[in-house]
């Protein structure tokens, strides 16, 4: 069922990223470094968690500016995942708006279906979504992707390979089922995550707070832009 393989997608990979993130703590610098034995092993799966341990025991030859240095390589591929899901969740949702807009007011001749259905998307929209996604993250994305990464919790690079994992699997799972969500607070939730597996002091509450008000207010406002909009047009077209 779906709990199950949610469980089996995200929750136990989850358990496995927060073990390599435990790998950039300050604690986790001797242990590391130290050749663990087989006794420790065992003890660290009895205190701690067996991801941790097990996590531990394959990298204990690795310093942390080795783990680091892998990690900058392997957020390339997290990070490619990670937009995959954004452009397959948020441009998807966009398509699909901006055809039920286009065939409610008859443009280009779009009608329902026989079971009241939409019609196939056209390319047109296809690369008009795209486009609109592209620019906009590269206008004025940096902002977004600076509060992400630095403002919220310090990240490494084992922490962000883990939260672009995370977010990735996430939207992997919701596009399959065509679930519709937000890719920003996926990825926000995600960050938290790692950045609360270290301490919850680590995460800087405020910020995240204030990021929760933006998505609350962000609703009325849009509708209330929608509703100004929406009557200009009408006392346009009227005169």
């Amino acid at each position: 069922d779906k709990i199950s393989y949610w469980a089996r997608t995200v929750i136990v990979p989850l358990l496995v990223l927060q073990a390599l993130n435990n790998l950039s703590d300050e604690q986790a610098e001797y242990q590391v470094r130290d050749r663990l034995s087989f006794t420790r092993f065992l003890r660290l799966g009895i205190e701690d968690s067996i991801p941790d341990a097990t996590t531990l025991w394959l990298f204990r030859d690795y310093t942390p500016t080795k783990v680091d240095r892998w990690f900058r390589r392997l957020q390339l591929l997290s990070a490619a995942a990670y937009s995959l899901g954004h452009g397959g969740n948020d441009a998807q949702k966009t398509m699909g708006i901006i055809t039920a807009v286009l065939t409610a007011g008859g443009v280009w001749g779009m009608q329902y279906g026989p079971d009241g259905g939409l019609p196939q998307i056209p390319v047109q929209v296809v690369l008009a979504a795209h486009a609109a996604i592209a620019l906009g993250t590269l206008s004025g994305g940096w902002r977004i992707v600076h509060t992400m990464g630095s403002k919220i919790t310090k990240l490494k690079p084992v922490g962000g390979f883990c939260a672009e994992t995370a977010a990735a699997l996430t939207l992997a799972y919701v596009t399959l089922t065509g679930t519709p969500v937000s890719t920003t607070h996926t990825i926000t939730g995600s960050i938290v995550g790692v950045g609360a597996t270290r301490r919850l002091s680590a995460v800087k509450w405020g910020v995240a707070g204030r990021i929760v008000w933006a998505w609350i207010l962000t609703i009325p406002a849009a509708a209330f832009v929608a509703a100004v909009s929406f009557w200009i047009v009408s006392t346009i077209h009227r005169l």
